[in-house]
């Protein structure tokens, strides 16, 4: 194998070519993400020239890592890694391993793994990558949402799945700190990011490429240790003395367990304390004012050009926004911010740079607002409708089911 654990005196040409490769590219690939647009004109060069794509693609993928950008990168870090391992190895024909740069290259994939399966952990622990189902989607039908959009509320919707989840990862994260543990740490992450990758690959998640990349490292990380793993599960046999490379003086360990020490503390705090201000003003805040669902039960506008435009429903989740929902099941979202001293709206279509201002009257349940839209007067009186009217916040858990409930 082109890993292992162990100091190998002597490799053969596969095992230095393989390894060669891999180091070129994995470099390459880390390297590109905080440097991604320094790329940019060769890869657009590569996109015109080489496969002839004739529509406008950049590094900026808003988001996205499987975009056009990012395959071309790909293919670009093929052909560097293939071309330079040939390279390296005439240039570098004489030498029978790399021990010590292997080590490095493993230690080196274990501490982006770490740092990655953290910072996706962490705020999955929190409940920040998924949000939890807003009032705007319990008034959605469930056929406008996307397939990614469906995966997310999928996640979202239990905070205690969302927090399992991100333990997981944290879990992995942390037998990867050890070398007596790395092992675990690798099978806890190819486990943990096959079902990302999956969940990626079968939701059109645009985050293929780089969850496929972190499987990938642990897969290299896992055949380091490939000879005891498959000794013991696979022929179930004792593989006898296995000593690990390099053997560290007691001064060095104390040293390396230190670092790692400062390490987990760093990275544990950056992520901890860039998460926790997101989820006090999701979770700890108060809300903003009129938040819920409005159902509408009375709308009389000026000109009434179109009743099936007429508003159905409002509902209000973030304190500049609300999302208006039409007879005609059409969602939008608008500017709606409240004063709730002045009892005024700014209202506006989000694309619209002049905003009207609307007065609203609360009397418990009961919201009444009138003003103009658009040069067109409009009154309407609104019903809060409890999240118990809806059956998937309702339904709650149950250890006991009689039949199963399934809508």
């Amino acid at each position: 194998m082109t890993f292992t654990r162990e100091k190998k005196e002597k490799w053969n040409l596969f095992e230095k070519i393989s390894f060669r490769f891999l180091f070129l590219y994995f470099t390459l690939y880390v390297l590109s993400i905080f440097t991604a647009s320094l790329w940019e004109p060769i890869i657009q060069w590569i996109g015109t020239s080489i496969f002839n794509i004739e529509y406008i693609f950049s590094s900026n993928g808003r988001g996205s890592g499987d975009t056009t950008y990012a395959y071309l990168l790909l293919f670009l870090f093929f052909c560097i890694s293939s071309l330079g391992s040939i390279i390296w190895t005439f240039i570098d024909s004489k030498r029978t391993s790399y021990n010590q740069l292997q080590y490095g290259f493993l230690v080196s994939i274990r501490v982006i793994l770490i740092f990655f399966l953290f910072q996706y952990g962490i705020i999955k622990m929190f409940h920040l990558q998924m949000s939890p189902i807003s009032n705007s989607d319990l008034i959605q039908t469930f056929g406008s949402k996307s397939p990614m959009g469906l995966a997310w509320k999928f996640m979202g919707f239990s905070s205690t799945y969302s927090f399992f989840a991100g333990l997981s990862e944290v879990i992995a994260g942390l037998l990867l700190i050890s070398r007596r543990t790395q092992t675990y740490g690798a099978i806890a992450t190819i486990v943990v990011m096959l079902n990302v990758f999956m969940m990626n690959l079968c939701f059109d998640i645009p985050v293929k490429i780089f969850s496929f990349h972190l499987l990938l490292m642990g897969v290299l990380i896992l055949f380091a240790d490939f000879k005891r793993v498959f000794g013991v599960l696979i022929q179930n046999k004792n593989i006898g003395d296995y000593v690990l490379y390099p053997q560290l003086k007691k001064g060095d360990r104390t040293i390396i367990i230190i670092a790692k020490c400062v390490l987990l503390f760093v990275i544990s705090a950056l992520f901890i304390f860039t998460s926790y201000p997101r989820y006090k003003k999701n979770y700890v805040n108060p809300k903003t004012a009129l938040y819920g669902i409005w159902e509408v039960s009375d709308y009389k506008k000026g000109t009434q050009r179109n009743p099936k435009k007429n508003w159905k429903y409002i509902a209000i989740d973030q304190a500049n926004f609300a999302s208006i929902k039409t007879l005609d099941d059409t969602q939008s979202y608008y500017k709606f911010k409240v004063d709730s001293i002045k009892n005024t709206i700014l209202f506006a279509k989000r694309s619209n740079k002049i905003i009207d201002t609307l007065a609203f009257k609360k009397q418990g349940n009961n919201l009444f607002i009138s003003g103009k839209i658009e040069n067109d007067s409009i009154l309407v009186h609104l019903k809060k409708k409890p999240k118990t009217d809806f059956l998937l916040t309702s339904r709650g858990f149950n250890w006991i089911n009689e039949y199963p409930l399934n809508k």
